[in-house]
């Protein structure tokens, strides 16, 4: 009887094949990764109607969220609403670290530019 069984280069050519992952799904990384992020009162629409930024629902985060990807590009804006009195540069700068920490672990490809927004500031909730 005939042993099966697949070499190394064998096996490695019949598991070919390529994963695509979506810009809603890299999104939804995204979008939860911010909210748990210390400081963020939530994400906010791009366009602000009268200069005053729109707290966007947990069902409506994608909105305030811009994924594109090139072959080997990821980037990423975001639009956030940041809690008053606290330093906005380090909220930012946790949102980034976090964004991009949790986008690398869980896709495996890196963020190669990340642009955040800070759209207003709230009093928390």
């Amino acid at each position: 009887m005939e042993d099966q069984r697949l070499t190394g280069t064998e096996a490695d050519t019949a598991a070919e094949g390529r994963m695509i992952i979506t810009d809603r799904a890299i999104g939804d990384i995204v979008g939860w990764t911010v909210l748990e992020c210390y400081g963020v009162v939530g994400m906010a629409s791009p366009n602000l109607r009268r200069g005053v930024a729109a707290l966007l629902s947990r069902d409506r985060l994608h909105q305030g969220i811009r994924v594109e990807q090139d072959h080997d590009q990821l980037r990423v804006k975001l639009y956030i609403i940041v809690e008053y009195g606290l330093n906005v540069a380090e909220v930012a700068g946790n949102v980034r670290s976090q964004v991009a920490y949790n986008v690398e672990r869980m896709v495996g490809r890196p963020v190669t530019a990340l642009q955040i927004y800070v759209q207003g500031v709230r009093v928390g909730e």
